[in-house]
């Protein structure tokens, strides 16, 4: 596939071949779209309006993208139609990232997630690698979510949909599950390998199945300290 940069599209960063741009997407200032990327593929409605076609089709039917300026997308992301993508965000390998997603400035995204629908994600997160986060789900700023996270947003399948809202500077364990409709407060810790399924009060630790408070945030910065100081004398 050689690259394919729409004529309706701005783009100020480097884009390298193989990487497909759509539409009237906007690529910021000193940003890399790497090999075999997309950006701004239409969403399923405006695809099914193009079934059969080529790469001229689907450019006409998308919305475009808008990618901040300085931003990292490497090698087989694709990026939907409808998105926005802040200032120095970095994906990893093989991200994707549907239709009427946000992403704020200085977020890294780890390879092999998915933003599968509408998410909103703050400033200054941090997304490890095969994180799903499903539609209406909500990020707060300064977050970290770890490796193999699942969120859902569906309690009893199939059924309404119900988003889950993640508050600002959590901290969520690898290979924890969130179930649908869950709010986590603020400052809230979630240790590894837990299920969530009622919401979290501001500045709590959280461990289990199904997960249950263990001690505060203090307590956990307090011992998350003493364990460095100790390990540095080692």
């Amino acid at each position: 596939m050689s690259r394919y940069i729409s004529s309706r599209a701005m783009v100020y960063g480097k884009v390298v071949e193989d990487a497909v741009i759509y539409g009237p997407s906007i690529i910021g200032k000193g940003s890399f779209i790497d090999r075999w990327v997309q950006i701004g593929y239409p969403s399923r409605e405006r695809l099914l309006r193009v079934v059969g076609g080529g790469l001229e089709d689907l450019d006409n039917v998308s919305l475009g993208a808008k990618i901040g300026e300085r931003c990292i997308i490497r090698s087989f992301t694709i990026i939907y139609d409808d998105v926005e993508v802040g200032d120095e965000v970095e994906f990893g390998h093989g991200v994707l990232v549907r239709s009427r997603s946000r992403i704020s400035s200085r977020c890294r995204i780890g390879s092999y997630t998915q933003l599968d629908g509408e998410v909103k994600i703050g400033e200054n997160v941090i997304i490890q690698s095969l994180v799903y986060l499903p539609h209406l789900t909500v990020v707060g700023d300064n977050t970290f979510i770890g490796p193999n996270v699942v969120v859902t947003n569906d309690k009893y399948p199939v059924g309404e949909i119900e988003g889950v809202k993640i508050g600002r500077e959590v901290i969520i364990g690898a290979n924890s599950t969130i179930i649908a409709g869950v709010t986590i407060g603020d400052r809230v810790v979630i240790a590894a390998g837990s299920t969530v399924t009622k919401d979290v009060p501001s500045s709590k630790v959280v461990k289990g199945v199904p997960a249950k408070e263990y001690m505060d945030r203090d307590e956990y910065e307090e011992k998350k300290k003493k364990h460095y100081s100790s390990a540095h004398h080692v």
